[in-house]
C-alpha cells in the first residue's frame, strides 16, 4: 500500500507493523492502467485538506506536479475543506474559464502572496453591509466579501459550477459543517442529477444552490472555530437582486427559517475524504489521492508552570474591595454633583469648573455604575451555577486567591482549545483514515500525500528502493512546511515557496511510492502501461533529490529516467 496512514493512525491489519508493509502481501495489485495517455493512472479522486494558506499553497504545488507529469487531466473527483476549498474552488473556476494550469498557478499564487484575508476582513468588518445580508457585524461575513473581490471569485454563483459544460470533474464537493445536527453540509456538483446537496437533515434545493455566491461557500468551508463565528445560511449569504433572501427562504422551507449555522468543514472531516468515499462508492476504477497538511502533534497540550506563590488577595478580598470602590465612587459622584450644583446656582460657574466638577463627577459615576453592572452579572452567573449543578459556588471560590483563580481559567481555556482544535480533529482523522484503509474498493488505489511524508523513516521502502530516500534538503523542507501555523496570510514570500515546493516534491515522492509498491509489473519495462509516467516522475525526483546521488544509489536494473535541472538551482 503506497499511501501509508498518518503516524497516529493504527494500521488496519493488526499483525502488520505499518500499512505500507502489509499491503503488498495482502492486497492484490490494481488491474493494468488504462491505455489513455491523458489518464495514465485512470480516474483520480482528489481530496484537499484544510489548513489555511499552508494548505492552499501545498495543494497548489501538488497539483502543479500532477499537471507536469500528466495526471491532473485524470482528476474526475474533487472534495475540499477549508484552505483546500480556497484552492479547489479557484481551480474549478479556472477550468470553467478554460485556463491552462500554469496560468491558474500564476494567478492564484499571486493572490495568496498579496492578500491577508484577516487584515482585509477586519478593515471591512464595520463597513456598510448591504446585499440584503444579515445586519450583524460578522468577521466571517467580511472575509467572504474579501473572497468576492474581482481578484478571486468576484460575484460568481454556484450555478456556474452546477451548469458547467464539458467539465472534467464528475464530482466537485465543497464541505462545511452545520451546527444543528453536526453533519457535513455539502455544496456539490455531480454528473448524477439526483445527487443530494446539503445533507439528509437539511437538503439544499438546486434552485437555491445555483444562486449561492462562491465566495460564501468558501467562507463557510473555511470558517474555523475560535477565529470566526458561524456563517448563517441563508440569512448571512449574499443573494442577487433577481433572487433575494425571501425567495431563498420560501424555497428552502421552515427548516431554514431560523438559519442554519455553518462552520469549517474540517470539524467533521478535515481531509474531505468521506465525501469521496460516498461519491465513488463501489468504484474499482478510481484512485484516491489524499492531499493532507495535518501536522504531527507530539504535544497537543502542555500544562503551564505552577506559580511558586499563591498570593494573598482572595476573591472575597476582591469582592469587598470592589464594594468599597463602589461606595467611594458613588460618594465622590454625589459630592461633586452637590458642589457643582451649588456653584452653578450661585452664578460662580466658570469654564474651569467643567474639569473641576463635571468631568470627575461623570468618571466617578461611571466607575460606580460599572462596578454595579459587574456585580449583577456575577450574581447571575452564580445563580446559573446553582440551578445547573446545585452548588453554591461562591462559598468555595471566594477563598481562592486571584492568581489561583486566574490559573484555573487559563487551564480550562487552553485545554478546551486543545480539545477542539487538536484532539477531536486527530480522532476524526484516525476514524476517516480507518475507513479509507478498510474500504476494499480502494485497495491498491490509495495515495496519501501527507505533508510530512518525506520526513518519515520508512526502512522497508528505502531498503528496496534506496534511490527513493529523500535527501537532507527534502527532509528539512518537509519539516519546515509542517511547522507553518494555520493562518490566512503569509508573512513572508518564502512561506509560500516552501509550501509549494513541499507540495511538488512530496506529491512526486508518494506517487513513485505508489508505483513501486502497488503497481508492480506495470511500470518497469519500456512497453509497460505506466513506464512513461514512471519515467517522468523519476526525472522530477532526480531534480528534487539530486540527480548524482540518485544515479549512485539506484539499482542497475531500474530505469533511471531522463535527467533534468534541479529546481533548487545551482548547488
Amino acid at each position: 500500500m503506497s499511501d501509508a496512514a498518518p503516524a497516529s493512525t493504527p494500521a488496519p491489519t493488526p499483525s502488520a507493523s505499518s500499512p505500507s508493509e502489509s499491503a503488498t502481501a495482502s492486497n492484490p495489485a490494481p488491474e493494468d492502467a488504462p491505455s489513455d495517455p491523458r489518464r495514465p493512472l485512470g480516474n483520480l479522486a482528489l481530496s484537499l485538506s484544510g489548513g489555511g494558506y499552508r494548505a492552499a499553497a501545498y495543494h497548489l504545488g501538488s497539483m502543479q506536479l500532477m499537471d507536469r507529469v500528466g495526471l491532473l487531466p485524470g482528476v474526475v473527483g474533487l472534495s475540499t475543506v477549508s484552505g483546500g476549498t480556497i484552492c479547489g474552488m479557484a481551480w474549478v473556476v479556472s477550468l470553467i474559464e478554460g485556463k491552462p494550469f500554469n496560468e491558474f498557478y500564476d494567478e492564484f499564487s499571486s493572490y495568496l502572496l498579496g492578500n491577508n484575508v484577516i487584515a482585509e476582513a477586519l478593515e471591512g468588518l464595520t463597513s456598510e453591509r448591504g446585499h440584503a445580508s444579515h445586519p450583524w457585524a460578522s468577521l466571517i461575513g467580511a472575509a467572504s466579501d474579501v473572497y468576492a473581490r474581482p481578484n478571486l471569485f468576484g460575484d460568481r454563483r454556484f450555478g456556474d459550477v452546477l451548469g458547467a459544460k464539458g467539465l472534467q470533474l464528475e464530482e466537485a464537493i465543497f464541505n462545511s459543517t452545520e451546527f444543528h445536527t453536526g453533519l457535513d453540509f455539502r455544496f456539490r456538483r455531480s454528473d448524477r442529477p439526483r445527487t443530494l446537496l446539503g445533507n439528509r437533515n437539511y437538503p439544499l434545493p438546486r434552485a437555491v444552490a445555483q444562486h449561492v455566491r462562491l465566495a460564501d461557500i468558501v467562507a463557510a468551508s473555511s470558517c474555523f472555530p475560535g477565529g470566526f463565528e458561524p456563517l448563517v445560511f441563508p440569512q448571512q449569504f449574499h443573494w442577487p437582486a433577481q433572487y433575494p433572501l425571501d425567495a431563498a427562504l420560501e424555497e428552502l422551507g421552515p427548516g431554514f427559517a431560523a438559519g442554519l449555522p455553518l462552520m469549517d468543514g474540517g470539524i467533521y472531516d478535515n481531509q474531505g475524504v468521506e465525501s469521496l468515499l460516498l461519491a465513488f462508492d463501489d468504484s474499482t476504477a478510481t484512485t484516491l489521492v489524499i492531499s493532507d497538511v495535518s501536522a504531527r502533534n507530539t504535544e497537543m497540550y502542555t500544562t503551564p508552570a505552577n506559580p511558586t506563590r499563591r498570593g494573598w488577595l482572595t476573591l472575597n478580598g476582591v469582592f469587598w474591595t470592589g464594594r468599597l470602590l463602589f461606595v467611594l465612587a458613588l460618594a465622590a459622584a454625589l459630592v461633586l454633583a452637590g458642589h457643582g450644583w451649588r456653584t452653578a446656582r450661585e452664578g460662580a460657574w466658570v469654564a474651569e469648573d467643567y474639569l473641576l466638577y463635571l468631568v470627575p463627577g461623570l468618571l466617578a459615576a461611571g466607575v460606580a455604575g460599572g462596578l454595579w453592572w459587574v456585580h449583577r452579572r456575577l450574581r447571575e452567573v452564580n445563580e446559573l451555577l446553582k440551578e445547573s449543578v446545585e452548588v453554591e459556588a461562591w462559598a468555595s471560590l471566594k477563598k481562592l486567591t486571584a492568581p489561583e483563580f486566574t490559573q484555573m481559567l487559563v487551564l480550562r481555556v487552553k485545554s478546551l482549545l486543545a480539545l477542539t482544535s487538536s484532539i477531536f480533529m486527530a480522532r476524526v482523522r484516525r476514524l476517516v483514515f480507518g475507513r479509507v484503509f478498510e474500504d476494499r474498493d480502494f485497495e491498491g488505489r490509495r495515495v496519501s500525500n501527507l505533508i510530512y511524508s518525506m520526513a518519515r523513516n520508512q526502512p522497508a521502502l528505502f531498503e528496496n528502493h534506496p534511490w527513493l530516500r529523500p535527501g537532507p534538503e527534502l527532509v528539512t523542507l518537509a519539516q519546515t512546511a509542517e511547522r507553518m501555523p494555520t493562518t490566512l496570510w503569509f508573512t513572508d514570500p518564502s512561506q509560500f515557496t516552501t509550501q509549494s515546493l513541499a507540495g511538488q516534491a512530496t506529491c512526486c515522492f508518494v506517487l513513485l511510492r505508489h508505483l513501486v509498491e502497488d503497481r508492480k509489473g506495470q511500470y518497469e519495462a519500456p512497453d509497460a502501461p505506466l513506464h512513461g509516467l514512471y519515467t517522468r516522475l523519476r526525472a522530477e525526483w532526480d531534480a528534487f533529490n539530486g540527480a548524482a546521488a540518485v544515479a549512485e544509489a539506484a539499482p542497475a536494473t531500474a530505469p533511471a529516467g531522463p535527467s533534468g535541472p534541479s529546481i533548487w538551482g545551482a548547488r
